[in-house]
């Protein structure tokens, strides 16, 4: 590849350049100037010879573009974008060439030296130009600088290209103009580190350090700078634009063909877009034509990937398996240990005329656990008022999805929702008496879809019942039942773990020196003090009545409740 290859004529242009750059520092000899402007002239000559390789490129990239303009047209049109650019900055680089030539000698010679000198070798002064740049015709502007004057000029440089006097200057904007080329090709070039190093190298446009004192490039390039010199450094800049337009164009170029192969056979091949469809559901499937290589076999690696950039891949760590591979085809088998959507994926290197190409692939399957779903259709109830004991708790499943793809939503009051989703555990809260349904849904092909409806009786929790001491309407005598502080309250024979009730209120009746009394607890489920008289004052075989009393399921925002009445016999 072009990338990173620099020609020995480049090179040599690149040294003579960090000597030149030397050399002007010091008061040197006229024949020293002379030989630099035909260093520039060299520079002059490589960078033509470079633009005419680069029309060949462009007019492969029409070719290709016509043949295939799916395959090539956006690698031309990266192509183009970047000739574009450079012929841009080509031509305003010619401009301040033009321009400083002018400067200095008052006319410039434009063409080869045998258009612009006598047999003697003197100028021939007919041949000269003192028109301005936007005077020049299409034709001349192509030109070449044919001579330079007055070499040693220290001033013309530093009047039209940078002055510290000055906020807006011709060097400044140059440099700019030049990092966005720089960007432009670095962006295109990306994944391609050794192209990327040599861009880098090539344009560089940073500021100096001069003696330990910062400089800007505009300063350091033209700045003092005699004219012989900046007129060297403006070619080498045409020429290294030149250069790294070359080397993207032909990455992008070999980037056409890049991976191509070559089969011997062809199969047609169906892959459905999954094995699992529902009832009123569409089968879908991609059918196409697979060709191969029967001469080659690839090889095949299953395991995380990255890419590198430039349509380049590789295979992460070395924690990654080897596929068997018959009859061209890879055969691969995981055990499935995980439920729930598993996503895999590899690559397949193949070998190509350019070398080893490698191809991404990744693909999905379901992994559902082994179930079995008993349901008792008659006792689907829900309960109200669960709220503190984490709602009535569901367990959902669809068979083909896992737990994670499903949700759930309750209708005929209340709401639903997950507490373990991956697990499939959701939570009822109902909010009325009567009936509700749970909907289950999951995404079909990107589409919200119904699985199924259960329907549930909503229903309040049963009353508890009143006791003292465990004791149920019994026998207790006055001392146990003094002890025991008052009125509790208990679900008898109800499974659902956890429920608690307590006494709000009630009334209490027994004899009292010989008379009936009635005394109530408005407060919670104690007996009161005037309770504990009755209490105290009764007789064996006297009956204590607890009645009106009420209770609340702890945690509840619904009302207490009225439970069943409690008479106790005092021994």
């Amino acid at each position: 590849m072009a990338g990173g290859n620099i020609s020995p004529r480049q090179k040599m242009i690149n040294m003579m350049y960090l000597v030149l750059t030397a050399l002007l520092a010091l008061n040197v000899s006229k024949e020293v100037l002379n030989s630099f402007f035909e260093v520039n002239k060299g520079i002059t000559r490589s960078t033509i010879n470079f633009n005419a390789k680069n029309g060949d490129t462009y007019s492969a990239f029409d070719a290709a573009a016509e043949l295939n303009p799916v395959k090539a047209g956006p690698f031309r049109e990266q192509a183009y974008s970047v000739k574009d650019e450079a012929d841009k900055l080509v031509a305003f680089l010619q401009e301040m060439k033009y321009n400083l030539v002018l400067t200095a000698d008052k006319k410039v010679y434009l063409g080869t030296e045998s258009e612009i000198k006598d047999d003697e070798g003197d100028l021939i002064e007919e041949k000269s130009i003192v028109l301005g740049w936007d005077l020049l015709s299409d034709k001349q502007r192509l030109l070449s600088i044919g001579a330079l004057v007055n070499k040693d000029d220290r001033h013309a440089a530093g009047d039209l290209f940078y002055s510290s006097k000055r906020k807006d200057n011709i060097a400044t904007s140059l440099k700019n103009d030049l990092n966005a080329y720089k960007i432009l090709l670095l962006n295109i070039a990306e994944g391609n580190e050794s192209l990327i190093t040599s861009i880098s190298e090539t344009c560089n446009y940073d500021d100096k350090n001069v003696k330990g004192k910062k400089q800007l490039w505009e300063e350091y390039n033209f700045y003092d700078m005699p004219s012989v010199g900046a007129l060297t450094l403006l070619s080498k800049m045409q020429s290294d634009v030149r250069n790294t337009e070359s080397d993207i164009i032909n990455m992008l170029r070999e980037n056409i063909d890049a991976g191509s192969l070559k089969f011997t056979t062809a199969e047609g091949i169906q892959i459905p877009n999954t094995n699992f469809v529902l009832k009123g559901d569409s089968f879908r499937a991609q059918i196409f034509i697979a060709a191969k290589d029967t001469t080659q076999a690839p090889v095949i690696y299953v395991g995380e990937y990255d890419s590198l950039g430039g349509g380049n891949f590789e295979m992460i760590g070395d924690d990654y398996e080897t596929v068997k591979i018959v009859n061209g085809k890879g055969v691969f088998a995981r055990r499935a240990n995980s439920l729930g959507s598993q996503k895999w994926g590899g690559l397949i290197a193949m070998k190509t005329d350019r070398g080893t190409k490698n191809y991404p692939f990744s693909g999905e399957y379901l992994v559902a656990a082994k179930t079995a779903v008993v349901s008792p259709t008659k006792m689907n109830v829900l309960y109200i008022g669960l709220d503190s004991y984490g709602g009535n708790p569901l367990q959902v499943s669809v068979p083909g999805y896992s737990a994670g793809e499903i949700s759930a939503v309750l209708t005929g009051g209340g709401k639903v929702r997950a507490t373990s989703k991956v697990k499939g555990q959701w939570a009822a809260y109902p909010t009325k008496v009567g009936k509700a349904k749970v909907s289950l849904f999951v995404n079909v092909s990107g589409k919200r879809t119904k699985m199924g409806t259960i329907d549930f009786r909503v229903m309040r929790t049963p009353p508890p019942s009143p006791f003292v001491l465990g004791i149920k309407n019994g026998r207790i005598d006055r001392a146990t039942l003094l002890a025991s502080g008052g009125i509790l309250a208990s679900l008898d024979n109800f499974v659902f773990d956890g429920l608690k009730y307590y006494v709000t209120s009630f009334k209490l009746s027994g004899q009292y020196q010989g008379e009936k009394v009635d005394r109530t607890n408005n407060k919670g489920m104690n007996f009161t003090k005037q309770m504990r008289g009755v209490i105290s004052n009764s007789k064996s075989g006297d009956e204590i009545q607890i009645t009106k009393i009420k209770a609340k399921l702890i945690g509840s925002n619904e009302p207490p409740i009225n439970i069943n009445d409690l008479v106790i016999e005092i021994k």
